[in-house]
């Protein structure tokens, strides 16, 4: 009688992980939708497992179903409030739902957990304009991410961006780019980032440099050729200014319809 009763209350774990495996082959197949239906019911029957909530929020991620992954993720990290896996899946959902402040407080936190982990710094690097009042906290994890990780070009970037939008240290920004650069020299954004400041500061040719070699890494980027032809302008350059102008207004163009 006790050994029918043990296996009647182990009966919801093991589905649960038949559900998970299936999540899992059709994952792999490329049947989403499938998957995480597969993924969901294997949490209704085991909330106790933390890699449950990730498959099955992570599916409707990739669909593009945010709410759904949301739903999942607030359940799972309440389960698990230490788990910087489930906090970084929840910031991506309500950066997709556009909450941008929930988005910076998950991102935040999972920085807390576990600052090594890159991507939270990433995704608060692309909405340093939605931080608001957590910008001088979300600066002081650049500050400290960019400290442990010197030999990052990445990281001295994204501390040289919070610095440049919160208003902070413009001398500190443009060693830390320069820095990114010296590092790796083939990203377009660390000279349209160095670029424009120099400009802000009136080192017109300095910018100009900058810009140009954003321009050869990026043509396609429209900032850069305004900001050249501004630049240009400065330097009393007609010709280089109006080139860049025309350029800017190609690139800016509405698509003709065909």
């Amino acid at each position: 009688m006790l050994g029918a009763l043990l296996f009647l209350l182990a009966q919801p774990a093991q589905t649960a992980n038949v559900h998970e495996r299936a999540g899992r082959d059709l994952e792999s197949a490329g049947k989403l939708e499938q998957a995480a239906a597969e993924y969901e019911r294997a949490v209704q029957l085991d909330p106790s497992q933390e890699q449950y909530y990730f498959e099955a929020a992570h599916a409707f991620l990739l669909l593009q179903r945010f709410d759904s992954a949301v739903t999942i993720l607030e359940r799972g990290s309440k389960t698990f409030p230490k788990s910087a896996q489930l906090e970084l899946a929840l910031g991506v959902g309500y950066y997709g739902q556009r909450r941008f402040a929930d988005a910076t407080v998950a991102f935040l936190r999972t920085i807390d957990l576990a600052p090594e982990v890159e991507q939270p710094y990433v995704f608060l690097g692309k909405m340093l304009d939605q931080a608001g009042d957590k910008m001088p906290q979300v600066v002081q994890r650049f500050r400290k991410w960019a400290a442990a990780n010197p030999s990052d070009p990445r990281a001295q970037f994204i501390y040289a961006r919070g610095l440049i939008i919160s208003g902070g240290d413009s001398a500190e920004a443009e060693r830390l780019l320069r820095a990114s650069i010296a590092l790796k020299g083939d990203q377009w954004e660390s000279h349209y980032e160095l670029g424009t400041l120099l400009e802000q500061q009136r080192k017109y040719l300095d910018a100009a440099a900058e810009l140009e070699r954003g321009s050869a890494l990026n043509p396609s980027q429209p900032d850069i050729h305004y900001h050249l032809s501004r630049v240009y302008d400065r330097l009393g350059e007609s010709d280089k200014a109006a080139e860049q102008r025309g350029i800017h207004g190609r690139l800016t163009a509405p698509a003709e319809v065909k």
